[in-house]
């Protein structure tokens, strides 16, 4: 096993003074090295040889600090614990939430969230990362909050659709998505994720204003059909249409009609 003392650094410049610095230090540079590739070419594509290659060390150190290279993917990789500030906010908006804190969260931690998103077709433990952080209501708080009639099957479905976006963007990089603001592609999605939020929640009772107000223009509505009746009323009248004739349009008696509209008929007798 080589000595760390005769490693090869990329800059001497910053190699720290003690051995135990240095064997921080290259720890570090291994890591930082194995996240980069790991987000690059996933998990099968990525060798010992090459993460040495890129932090400037020999591989057998690499092997020294981490064993395997499984020990130093769960070093490097991860999803986010918990997405539990997505759930403040009006309830019908989750699935829009959703997608904007994902989103944002590869944009701010893309060394940590794409060596899973790589890695997850072709390593177990990767793809059981992504599954918890689809349905585990620990890493998924939506699950919890979802009601109503296929609830789990809806929650997994957010989550399955959130991720597509995620594939999509990062790694096929297809293109409109990859390049679309952000905020856009929440825009634009967020309403397709509602029906499949909304299912649980409750209906919305009207506001008492909002009903009155409805009751106020009913009632003005009202009074401009009855004013457009008696308009065209008298103008038959005027016409030479008797009493009889306008109760039988409108579905009321002679007298009535009269009695509505007095002295507008020119007829002399009933």
């Amino acid at each position: 096993m080589l000595s760390e003392d005769f490693m090869t650094l990329r800059d001497m410049s910053t190699v720290p003074a003690s051995r135990t610095e240095r064997r921080l230090h290259t720890r570090q540079q291994i890591l930082d090295a194995a996240r980069e590739l790991f987000a690059e070419r996933g998990y099968v594509e990525t060798t010992i040889r090459a993460i040495a290659q890129r932090a400037g060390v020999d591989p057998a150190l690499v092997m020294q600090h981490f064993g395997t290279k499984n020990t130093l993917y769960d070093a490097v990789a991860g999803i986010p614990e918990t997405l539990d500030d997505a759930l403040e906010g009006p309830p019908e908006e989750l699935g829009e939430r959703l997608l904007r804190h994902a989103l944002a969260d590869v944009d701010r931690k893309e060394d940590r969230t794409m060596p899973v998103l790589r890695s997850m077709l072709t390593h177990p433990e990767a793809a059981h990362a992504v599954r918890c952080a689809i349905v585990n209501p620990e890493t998924s708080p939506w699950t919890r909050v979802l009601a109503g009639r296929d609830a789990e099957l809806r929650s997994v479905l957010i989550g399955t659709l959130v991720l597509g976006v995620l594939v999509a963007r990062y790694m096929v990089h297809i293109p409109g998505v990859a390049d679309a603001p952000a905020e856009r592609l929440v825009e634009l999605l967020g309403p397709c994720l509602r029906p499949l939020v909304i299912e649980g929640l409750p209906a919305e009772r009207p506001e008492p204003c909002s009903a009155l107000d409805a009751l106020a223009r009913a009632d003005i509505e009202q009074r401009a059909a009855a004013a457009r009746v008696d308009e065209h009323a008298r103008a038959a009248l005027a016409a030479g249409a008797g009493y009889g004739d306008i109760g039988r349009a409108l579905g009321i008696s002679r007298q009535a009609a009269r009695k509505r509209w007095p002295n507008q008929s020119t007829e002399t007798t009933e």
